[in-house]
């Protein structure tokens, strides 16, 4: 019988960083923007550039969800 290797859709550092964004709701709180940003800065570098765009789509949510537009900049990766 053949076997075939199964690889993972995605790394266990995309899988942390999205059990995160799964556990907070929109208004996001600064709270929120800090928990993001330490999961975040945590699983980057090791992120395929796939996963990397999925995580970016979900800032784009976050800066219009956040619950002060003040916050917005605190975010990883927003300039």
């Amino acid at each position: 019988m053949n076997t075939v290797q199964a690889i993972p859709l995605f790394s266990q550092a995309f899988q942390d960083v999205s059990s995160y964004i799964a556990s907070i709701r929109a208004p996001y709180t600064l709270q929120d923007i800090q928990g993001f940003n330490t999961a975040y800065k945590r699983a980057y570098p090791s992120l395929s550039r796939e996963e990397k765009r999925r995580i970016e789509a979900f800032v784009d949510f976050m800066i219009e969800s956040v619950a002060k537009k003040e916050w917005a900049n605190k975010i990883f990766g927003v300039v």
